[in-house]
């Protein structure tokens, strides 16, 4: 499939996200005010290039975004999880990697104002999340609403 085409008027994208774990935390950005969703935190995310792999994509969107060189053999695929908004359907295989010591983090300013690291109920408990990012916890299992 291309990166981006055409389904019954909605366009479909693929899109891969890492949740990169440090002691009980995840890392998330929060996107510049003239981006995309900006001011929204997210996880490190982004497109998938043409002839590009998921877990290819994901070590360059983590390099480009936080520093972080990741290996393939680090990656840990939670979950392909799909989108669907009104326009658009993001197909988001999200990833895990656990690191083994802390990292500093290098964030780009041009994408990002800022990063922290968080647990998951305190990500959860942010009203200024990117869009289906609420869900995406729950779904992974990071979150338990107690809903069926």
């Amino acid at each position: 499939m291309k990166n981006k085409e055409c389904v019954q008027s909605r366009y479909v994208v693929r899109t891969v996200g890492c949740f990169l774990e440090w002691d009980g935390k995840f890392l998330i950005l929060l996107r510049r005010p003239e981006k995309h969703e900006g001011n929204k935190w997210d996880i490190p995310a982004g497109k998938v290039r043409l002839n590009e792999t998921d877990k290819q994509a994901i070590l360059r969107e983590l390099e480009e975004e936080t520093g972080y060189r990741g290996a393939e053999e680090e990656l840990e695929l939670i979950r392909d999880h799909v989108f669907y908004f009104s326009d658009l359907i993001v197909e988001f295989p999200t990833f895990r990697i656990t690191l083994q010591q802390p990292i500093e983090v290098r964030h780009s300013p041009q994408e990002h104002q800022k990063y922290k690291w968080v647990t998951a109920e305190e990500c959860y408990a942010m009203p200024d999340l990117h869009a289906g990012f609420h869900d995406l916890l729950e779904k992974i299992g990071y979150i338990n609403t107690g809903a069926s």
